[in-house]
């Protein structure tokens, strides 16, 4: 009988935790769905315009040649002569990057062989150019021109350092996020008591001048007028996400 009282007993201890399990776990899932069905999300944006202070520049030379050679030695002896044309404009090695050199063959069809025959090679090789000193933009172009460019494009305006616009975007665009969880407080008679997300981003383009200079490789003729740069502003733009636990 002692026996049975016993395990009567440890059954109903076994039972009650079961029991207190089930229920604890009734309420955290509970809270877990109201937690989930009190979050709310705002959105921020931040704009700010600065002046750029980098120019980057692809600076190109063509050239032919009935052999690689001579095409060859032609591209090198053009391009050798703007590189030191930049250098004397003050702009470093560090800041001058090849981007391209390819050589292509030219070919000509015969009706009356049914064949094609090599005629002649094109070089062309560019360079990328970093420019500090955007006062010296135009010399730059018209000066690499006269030296034998015949391809400059891609011109385009960069701020070197722009973390600190960066950030600054990133606290209007928070600002703006606040401002506007503030109002949803006012509107909805609730309250904002944690932030459960937070996520960020930053956008800064390029600004681009739309004007390319691209001459024959011969009989360009002339002096090349210096053109007037003007890098305006660019306009970085962050965007942040908040996420917000509400009671």
């Amino acid at each position: 009988m002692k026996i049975l009282e016993n395990k009567f007993f440890q059954f109903l201890i076994i039972v009650l935790v079961i029991m207190i399990i089930a229920f604890l776990a009734a309420s955290i899932n509970e809270k877990s769905q109201a937690n989930e069905n009190q979050i709310i999300t705002v959105s921020g944006t931040g704009e700010v315009y600065a002046t750029p202070d980098v120019g980057l520049i692809d600076i190109s030379v063509k050239t032919e040649g009935r052999d690689v050679a001579t095409a060859t030695n032609d591209n090198t002896e053009k391009m050798n002569a703007i590189l030191t044309f930049i250098k004397s404009q003050g702009v470093e090695d560090k800041d001058i990057k090849t981007t391209g050199f390819n050589i292509n063959p030219f070919y000509e069809w015969s009706d009356k062989t049914g064949r094609r025959t090599l005629t002649g090679y094109e070089i062309n090789q560019t360079i990328n150019v970093k420019i500090r000193d955007l006062s010296k933009a135009g010399a730059i172009i018209s000066g690499a021109t006269e030296k034998g460019a015949n391809d400059v494009s891609n011109l385009s305006f960069i701020i070197d350092d722009d973390e600190k616009v960066k950030e600054d975007a990133k606290n209007l665009a928070i600002k703006d996020a606040q401002e506007k969880a503030k109002n949803l407080e006012k509107s909805l008679g609730i309250k904002m008591v944690k932030i459960m997300n937070f996520s960020e981003n930053s956008y800064t383009p390029y600004v681009a001048y739309d004007q390319s200079y691209r001459l024959e490789s011969s009989g360009m003729g002339g002096g090349v007028a210096t053109p007037t740069i003007q890098t305006g502003e660019n306009k970085i733009t962050s965007t942040v996400t908040i996420t917000y636990l509400f009671r």
